[in-house]
């Protein structure tokens, strides 16, 4: 009882085919593209910077190269104040390095454009399979 309220707390409530909690349907999407394709990845993981310390949704291990990426999903992206934050944290990825479409992968959705399984697993193709 005490973990679901913690769970719920920090808004993970969406449980994956990989058995892990995530934030919105979207990630376990995402999730579930990385897990059966058997991708090691890890979800909220610490990634200290030169200034702060963020979390980026999945930290991701490519299975040949052991190259790492991140990929961010910006799921409220029709909110001017979660665009803002969003476009912000990519400015912080670029400062520190990981550069968008290189080693950042980012997604976005608003409530009229959502994310789909078949983008997740075009993604997913191109850069890991």
């Amino acid at each position: 009882m005490i973990y679901q309220k913690i769970m719920e707390e920090y808004h993970l409530i969406h449980k994956t085919s990989a058995g892990i909690l995530v934030r919105s349907k979207s990630e376990a999407i995402i999730v579930h593209a990385l897990y059966t394709n058997q991708i090691p990845f890890r979800y909220e993981c610490a990634l200290p910077l030169a200034s702060t310390t963020i979390y980026p949704d999945f930290t991701i291990r490519h299975p040949r190269t052991g190259e790492t990426f991140y990929w961010e999903h910006f799921g409220m992206m029709g909110d001017p104040d979660y665009s803002q934050k969003a476009f912000s944290r990519m400015q912080l990825y670029n400062s520190n390095g990981i550069i968008p479409s290189i080693h950042l992968i980012t997604t976005f959705e608003t409530l009229e454009y959502p994310l789909n399984h078949e983008t997740i697993e075009k993604i997913v193709k191109e850069y890991f399979l």
